[in-house]
């Protein structure tokens, strides 16, 4: 997915019709052939669009397709209603296993992923967007927990965060089967007891 021209992002707001189009189409691209097919000319092309409308609102192919991502799962991380804080860890690292083991999403971020150390605007919203919200809700969940009572008050958040969200991220990364709804309980568990036996 190659950088462009940088965007204007000005004058009247983007036409939800071409945006979906365009989202459409990266996304498409990019599952048929990975980022090398997903370019700006193929996406307006796909899309029928001009290259000049695309860099009005997007940087790069890969901002595209981040974007549709973004959109798809956005509301994967909000808490269950009267969940408790294990069902609440549950409940978001099951979303995170579920988005990245999607045959229909999974590939696609890798392939942003992969793009990301050439494109630091993409880089960027990976971190913002993406893997920051996604941290924060764990993390948020885990600091309840010890205030709480039901951690101890010097468990270590961040690395018990990273314990948690990064089995779904490897797989993903080297090709390995997904986790499935009893590995990702276990991992809680495991997580959670070490947390408690600190």
């Amino acid at each position: 997915m190659g950088s462009g021209e940088p965007a204007a992002r000005r004058g009247r707001p983007r036409s939800e019709a071409v945006r979906g189009a365009v989202l459409s189409a990266a996304a498409d691209l990019a599952l048929e052939g990975g980022s090398a097919a997903a370019t700006v000319d193929a996406i307006a092309k796909r899309a029928e669009v001009s290259r000049t409308t695309i860099y009005k609102w997007w940087p790069s192919a890969a901002a595209i397709v981040l974007e549709g991502l973004l959109d798809s799962v956005r509301d994967s991380i909000t808490r269950p209603p009267g969940s408790t804080s294990v069902e609440a860890v549950t409940h978001h690292v099951s979303a995170l296993n579920s988005i990245l083991a999607d045959p229909a999403v999974g590939p696609l971020l890798r392939n942003v992923i992969a793009a990301s150390p050439s494109d630091p605007a993409i880089e960027r919203a990976l971190l913002d967007q993406w893997i920051t919200p996604r941290r924060a809700a764990v993390a948020v969940t885990l600091r309840e927990a010890v205030q709480s009572g039901e951690l101890p008050a010097d468990v270590a958040v961040e690395v018990a965060v990273d314990a948690l969200v990064s089995p779904p991220y490897y797989r993903l990364m080297f090709g390995m089967a997904p986790l499935d709804e009893d590995a990702v309980i276990r991992l809680v568990q495991t997580v959670w007891q070490g947390c408690r036996a600190t």
